[in-house]
């Protein structure tokens, strides 16, 4: 049985396939890389990208350098507090670009369960990362998050002043 998905030819005029899976070394990449950021492991989860890494928030901010998104994971992840988190991903998508990194997008729900068991939920958003080949294995070269809000900055700055 094939394990593509053919496209219908009316659509773009050509035959085109697509992959109905994630290659097994890139569903490890992430299988590795979440439990990392949502157990509060925020070094390790810093190493699953480059030295020079791009982190951002469309709209809002964005850090480049291991240092850097250290620091800003540290002082985003705060803002929970006692509560836990996690990431569910759904419809990840992985396409070779022609420079040889992968770039994988995925839709992405952030739940929030707090100590009474309350969950809440973030905007839905849109992940997109570049993942690359090193000599530690896969790591991500950027990653950019599009939360489905149509004004991310007011969107922002809410949190900010709830937090603050």
């Amino acid at each position: 049985m094939s394990q593509t998905l053919q496209h219908s030819e009316q659509h773009t005029g050509q035959h085109t396939e697509q992959p109905t899976h994630l290659p097994p070394e890139i569903a490890a990449f992430y299988v590795h890389q979440m439990p990392l950021l949502e157990g509060r492991d925020f070094e390790a989860f810093v190493q699953t990208f480059t030295e020079d890494c791009f982190f951002g928030y469309e709209g809002a901010w964005q850090l480049r350098s291991r240092p850097a998104l250290l620091e800003g994971v540290r002082a985003n992840i705060s803002r929970y507090g006692s509560s836990t988190i996690r990431h569910w991903f759904e419809n990840r998508r992985a396409e070779p670009q022609p420079d040889g990194a992968t770039r994988v997008t995925a839709t992405c729900l952030v739940s929030v369960t707090d100590e009474n068991g309350d969950v809440t939920f973030e905007p839905s958003c849109v992940v997109t990362d570049e993942l690359v080949r090193t000599a530690e294995g896969l790591r991500a070269r950027s990653r950019v998050i599009r939360h489905d809000v149509p004004d991310p900055g007011r969107y922002y700055a809410r949190l900010a002043a709830q937090h603050s």
